[in-house]
């Protein structure tokens, strides 16, 4: 196998070929290695990919996001990466991304790097929670000012599709944490960067297009509402990861308990105007006592 210092790892879970083929064929033309990581079960479309540039790797069944992140960091470390790109399976990127990414220099202590992200359900582009450090503690907060106008901006939550890793960094604090299994694994993961005086910069200038959940379209008092229309499966993840965000980072990040509130307020009105909302809602609910009567494990993963 030839080494590279560029790599891409796609999760994949019951993937639709032609949107992931497209994604890959623009990674291996923009000269980065692919490591996808299935997730789902076997599936012969995704080893017909395989070649000198694309690489599968079979979980056994669907052991989480974060999991199987993991597993594609590891993969590509061995195989010489000085840092990795995330992504998810129906993201778009558009020609020079990786170039772009890479070659951006900033002359503080980087740990990740994540572009500016346009959500194909709304047609509007996400702005995530920006910080500030404060003596020992790190303020998250929503942007208070005009941000697009800057070429780069600290950035706190973003999603993981798009970003750079520095592999350094995923040295220094650990992999993604497995326990959570699927949602706020990006989360914690950037607060943990943060808290460890890494910083986290959105390119601006970098567009992803990306499908952030199945949002659908609604009107309330006049107003448009976006819906995720998550599983009652992933709203117990959401209730009991987003408790223990709180008891893992509190300590650290000031304006966490806010940002809880907030999502798991938002992830309620959700829960009861989506289709099958008693389920959603009894589920959320669980995931919240689930969040509160049980400690996330105190490991993480190595990378090395």
């Amino acid at each position: 196998m030839v080494k590279n210092i560029t790599w891409s790892i796609v999760v994949t879970f019951n993937p639709v070929i032609l949107d992931l083929e497209r994604l890959i064929s623009q990674l291996v033309l923009q000269q980065s290695s692919v490591v996808l990581v299935n997730n789902g079960l076997h599936d012969s479309k995704l080893e017909a990919l395989t070649s000198d540039k694309i690489f599968v790797i079979q979980l056994s069944t669907n052991q989480g996001i974060a999991k199987a992140q993991n597993e594609g960091i590891i993969f590509a470390k061995k195989n010489g990466a000085n840092g990795v790109f995330l992504f998810d399976q129906d993201s778009r990127i558009p020609n020079e991304y990786i170039k772009t990414m890479i070659d951006t220099k900033i002359s503080e202590k980087v740990g990740m790097l994540v572009p500016r992200v346009l959500d194909l359900n709304t047609e509007c582009y996400l702005e995530p929670r920006t910080y500030q450090r404060q003596n020992n503690r790190i303020d998250v907060d929503f942007p208070r000012e005009q941000t697009t106008v800057e070429r780069f901006r600290r950035a706190a939550k973003p999603i993981a599709s798009g970003s750079y890793i520095l592999m350094e960094a995923l040295e220094s604090v650990g992999g993604m944490r497995e326990d959570f299994f699927i949602d706020a694994v990006d989360t914690d993961f950037s607060f943990r960067l943060i808290e460890r005086g890494y910083e986290i910069v959105q390119l601006n200038n970098v567009v992803l297009e990306h499908k952030v959940g199945n949002k659908t379209r609604k009107k309330i008092a006049g107003k448009n509402f976006f819906p995720s229309n998550h599983s009652a499966s992933r709203r117990y993840y959401i209730g009991r990861n987003n408790i223990w965000l709180l008891k893992i980072h509190r300590k650290k990040i000031k304006g966490i308990n806010k940002d809880v509130f907030i999502t798991l307020g938002s992830q309620l009105l959700y829960s009861i105007f989506e289709k099958h909302s008693f389920g959603k809602v009894a589920h959320f609910f669980y995931g919240i006592i689930s969040g509160i009567v049980l400690r996330p494990n105190k490991s993480i993963r190595e990378i090395n």
